[in-house]
């Protein structure tokens, strides 16, 4: 377990600590301990995020090493796609894809 839950506990009983002093006016411990509160709880933040680092930092090198994922399709499965893709970018409208080239959209297409 890291220690900055236990440095927010700690810090936390030196506010208490600082409030009875304030309420018996003692001024001068009062100041102390909410000052010794302030530095606590600042530095369990510090804790915090730089645990939150070296897990960022371990979970980067985790992903680095592993290998790279298989290609989800099978090579002939690509070539085929590659050419689905080549003919509908090259298509007037999406009617003629559909249709393979027996009708055409006259909002949409150029060969009216």
């Amino acid at each position: 377990m890291s220690p900055h839950p236990v440095m927010i506990a700690g810090a936390a009983l030196l506010t208490v600590c600082a409030a009875y002093a304030v309420y018996d006016r003692a001024w001068l411990p009062a100041f102390g301990l909410v000052h010794g509160a302030g530095l606590l709880a600042f530095w369990a933040l510090g804790e915090r995020a730089a645990r939150r680092r070296a897990l960022v930092m371990a979970q980067r090198a985790e992903l680095a090493a592993r290998p790279s994922p298989e290609t989800p399709l099978a090579p002939h499965f690509q070539a085929e796609l590659k050419y689905a893709w080549a003919e509908l970018n090259s298509a007037c409208c999406l009617s003629a894809v559909l249709s393979r080239h027996a009708e055409h959209d006259p909002t949409y297409c150029s060969r009216n």
